[in-house]
Formats: C-alpha cells, structure tokens, sequence
C-alpha cells in the first residue's frame, strides 16, 4: 500500500513564523529610510539625528549617541544624542592620542564592542555610562569608503543580550550614514573651493584703457597699474603694443579690424606682457569709441587678470570630477544592497516564501513603493554626476513635439487621473525641434510630473507647443497649482532646492529633477524659465533649436 506524504506545512501559519516576518519587514523599511536620507540630503546634523532616532527606533533601545571625528578638537565629539543628560560627557571630547577607550578602540580597529552589563567590567568604573545608570550597550563604528568617521552607540538601562542579527543590523546603519557623512563632506569642500574661486575672480582689480585711432595710450586706471604693473605717467602716451608678447604683435590689428566688423569683442581670451616681462592670461573685451557725429576715434579695452582663474578653473574641474565619481560610486553602491532588497520583496510579494496575509502583504508593498522611489532618486544623482562631468553626448534629430507631448501625456495620464486632474495637450502649430528624443522626454517628463504633484484635486495641467520665431521651437507646461512667490522662482532650479509647503505634506523627492532638466535644455542650446504667481498656478517654458544650428544665441524670455 502506497504510503500518502503528510501535507505540506504553511510557514507563516505559526505566530512566530508572522512576528519574524514582520520584524525582518521593519528592518528592511528602516535601512531603506535611511539609505534615502543618505541620498536625499546634504544637512549633516539632519542625517545624524535621522540615523540614531531610526535606529533606536528598530532595535528598540532609548538611549543612544553618535561620536564623529572632528580634527579641530582633536578627537571624537558627540554630534547627536538621545536618553543622556550628562552636560560633562555631551561636552567631552575623546582624544586620539591617549590612553585606551572603548571609542579610541573601535574607531581603530574598525571592530564593534559589545558589553551586556557594564557595571561589571573595570574599564566602566569610572565612566558616564555607570552615571546614567547603563547597563548594556553596543558601540559600532561608522566607516566610510576608505576610513572611519566615528562611531555609534545603543544602550540599555536593563540587563540586554545583543543577537548577532541586532549588532549587524547597527553595523548596516553605521555603514549607510559614513557613506552619507563623507558626501556632505566632499560636497563643502567643492563648495568652499567654489565660492573661494568666484570670489577671488569677482574682487580681481580690471583694467580700464582707452587709446586713439593708431592704438596709442590716451588714460590707465589704477586696475591697469595693479595688472600690468606700469604707472599711469609711464603708459599714458605710449603705444598698447608693449603689453603684447612678441608672438602676439599683429593682434591689435585682428581686433581693430575684427571690432569695425562686429562692434565689440567680449570675453577674449588671450596674453598680455607686464612691465616685468612677465606674461599673463587675461580676459578682454574691447568696443569702439565714437565721438558726437559717430565717426570712430579709437578703441576702449577692458582686461582682466585671469591667470588665477585658469590655474583654478583646472582645479575646480578636477573636484568637479571627484564629486561625480564620488556620486556615481556612492549611487552604485546603493544600488547593490537595493537590487537585493528588492528581489527579495518581489519574491516573497509572488509567494515564493510562502502565503502572505492582507498586514504582510501591505507592508511589503510599501517597501516595494519605496525601494522603487529610491531607484528613481539615484538615478537622478546619476544623471547630475554625469552631467557635471560633461559624459553625456546629444544625438538630435528632427523631432515632432505634439507627438512627443502625447506620448508623454499618455504616460503621466493615470498618475493624473489618481488626483481626477485633467491632463490636455493643446494643439500646435506643427513646431518641430532638432533635439535628442530621449533627453527631451526627460525634460518634458520632469515637468508635467511636478505640475501633477503640486496641482491639487480636480485642477488641470495643460502642454503646449509653439513656433517661437524661424529658429526656435518653446513647449510650456501650465498647472493650477498653488503657484511661486518671486524668491522661489529665482530658487526653482538650483540643485536640492524645494519648495517649503507650509502645512502641508512635503513634497517627495531630491530637488534634482529642475537642475537636471536645466542643464538638458542648456545642452541644446536652449533656455528654461518659469512665471507664476501665488494662488494662480505656474507655467515653465523652454525653448529648442527648430533646425540643426551652427551657431545660435538662446532667445530671451
């Protein structure tokens, strides 16, 4: 007689089988949390607090504080902290250099330290930790690519047995906020060196002279002593050919005979002698003077020293492509643990793990929603590294732009319609541009999707393509949203920035999606540019080449 084989048993049919799977769906929901925060924002003490509320939060402790190295202390100072009242140890520094601490320790040898009941061990005697009236904690560090930034601990008034599943899961937060901690560093840097190189160019003393017909020194400013180094006594009089090196002598002429043709010359870049033979880089632009009857009489030039500027402008690109290999790296290793998060959600949303009831299977979904968005806010960071490091290349071509605004109507359309928002295309004039399909879709993608986002219930958002003279194409897109005050259209494009919605939910994303839009139509040569007004909606605009161009000048709004 064939024996029958006993029926296979549900794996989530026992109580504990559901605790666990709803404890391993906190935890994957927390590191996500943290992982967008890591992404999303640029505000260290923003991510530092994020980071130990979320993870005391999910291992279930109240007492906890992060430590990061600060060189100007010399040591570790603690940056957040939460369940301490001790204004002598929130104020205390831990040295590098002295005799041996659990911080010391695990900030060294990148190993975390785990004391299930400190008033036990020697090294605690003296110690905050017995003050408070800790009994157990867990220090982890916090590394980043190639160092330790700090460390962090959890503690516990109550006699705590850390599992190996709640030290790997610190170790995970630790991890994900030194990733976060060295890209708000990087990002000061190549801002402090930015705002280093701009202001050093905007105080740069500028030359101001003016010569006759045959070139000859009529006045010299006191920018032209400081840039040239000749007194105003020794210049004025003289011929402007001893500020040229002697492979650059015929360029007055170029320039006088290029200037009767075109006006003006701006932004010339070129080199010039000061009165110590030295040569520099200089920046010039030079216009006709006229007298009262409009005939020519000579030459005004304006010169600046841009020596500097070019030494550091190499500089600045070399940070330029350190941020963005830093970005890239930083988005694909994100990427990794992400890829696994979501195949694993996937898999237990089909039932491979077992069958879910109606709780399990709506937070898994809502992992699912979130693992989704942060693809999506990676990818933006993507974008913008490649970008700025100019490793994106146009492939235009002729481009229909009602067809394209359909299509991208059609796929924004249920999006819409989950807010009832009527989503229109209004009828062209049969505009075309010579564009790259895919970067335009982007764009256009970009924009309806923030004018559905901030168009309430019922309202409309409205695409619209126009001929914007013979050699431009404009595409709008209009919403009835809340409308801009004038300081935040002149934000509305800058990296990270969002709108602040006073009493209402903020609105989900990284502030990327304008500065990238931005730069793809700048790419094309184009312009993009928004009007609005509070309580009236707002409308953005941006303008194509209509044909292939050789060499056109962006229309003005």
């Amino acid at each position: 007689m064939k024996r029958q084989k006993p029926p296979k048993k549900d794996p989530f049919a026992s109580e504990p089988h559901k605790t666990e799977l709803l404890r391993r769906t906190r935890e994957l929901s927390a590191l996500l949390a943290v992982a967008a925060t890591a992404t999303q924002s640029l505000d260290a003490k923003k991510i530092l607090n994020d980071t130990l509320d979320k993870s005391l939060e999910i291992l279930g402790f109240k007492v906890g504080y992060i430590r990061t190295l600060d060189p100007d202390a010399g040591g570790l100072k603690v940056r957040a902290a939460r369940g301490l009242s001790s204004p002598e140890f929130l104020a205390n520094v831990v040295p590098l250099d002295s005799r041996p601490s659990i911080a010391k320790a695990v900030f060294e040898t990148r190993e975390p330290y785990i004391s299930s009941n400190i008033q036990k061990e020697r090294r605690f005697r003296h110690g905050f930790m017995r003050k408070e009236g800790l009994v157990s904690a867990a220090f982890v560090p916090v590394p980043s690519k190639n160092r330790v930034m700090g460390l962090m601990m959890v503690g516990s008034t109550k006699f705590h047995k850390f599992s190996t599943r709640q030290i790997g899961l610190l170790q995970a937060f630790g991890a994900q906020l030194g990733v976060a901690l060295e890209n708000v560093e990087l990002y000061d840097q190549v801002n402090n060196d930015r705002a280093y190189i701009e202001n050093l160019v905007e105080n740069a003393g500028d030359a101001i002279i003016s010569t006759d017909i045959e070139h000859r020194i009529l006045s010299w400013n006191r920018g032209a002593e400081v840039v040239f180094g000749y007194k105003k006594e020794e210049a004025v009089g003289k011929g402007l050919a001893i500020l040229l090196p002697p492979r650059r002598v015929s360029e007055l002429e170029e320039i006088s005979d290029k200037i009767r043709l075109i006006g003006v010359i701006r932004n010339l870049e070129t080199q010039r002698k000061r009165k110590d033979g030295i040569v520099i880089d200089a920046a010039l632009a030079v216009s006709l003077i006229r007298d009262g009857t409009g005939n020519v009489t000579g030459f005004l030039h304006l010169a600046k020293d841009i020596t500097e500027k070019k030494r550091y402008e190499q500089r600045l690109k070399e940070l330029d492509k350190m941020k963005s290999d830093f970005v890239s790296n930083v988005s694909h290793e994100l990427r990794t643990p992400l890829t696994a998060i979501k195949a694993s959600v996937d898999n237990m949303l089909d039932g491979i793990t077992g069958l879910l009831n109606e709780k399990q299977d709506r937070y898994l979904a809502r992992i699912k929603s979130n693992t989704d968005r942060l693809a999506r806010l990676i990818n933006d960071l993507l974008d913008l590294s490649r970008i700025e490091a100019g490793r994106i290349d146009l492939k235009p071509s002729h481009l229909p732009l009602l067809q394209l605004a359909k299509e991208v109507a059609e796929i924004l359309r249920t999006v819409a319609g989950q807010k009832l928002i009527s989503l229109e295309v209004a009828a062209d004039d049969g505009a075309t541009a010579w564009a790259d399909r895919d970067k335009v879709t982007q764009v256009l993608i970009n924009l309806v999707d923030n004018a559905v986002k901030f168009t309430p219930h019922h309202g409309t958002v409205t695409i619209a393509v126009r001929k914007n003279g013979d050699q431009w194409a404009q595409v709008s897109v209009a919403d009835t949203g809340p409308g801009m005050s004038g300081d935040q259209i002149g934000k509305i494009f800058d990296k990270f920035y969002r709108i602040d919605q006073s009493g209402k939910q903020k609105t989900k994303g990284t502030g990327l999606g304008l500065a990238i839009s931005k730069a793809l139509v700048e790419m094309h040569g184009g312009k993009i540019w928004a009007e609005s007004k509070v309580g009236k909606g707002s409308t953005f605009f941006f303008t194509l080449p209509a044909r292939r161009p050789f060499r056109l000048q962006a229309p003005s709004k």
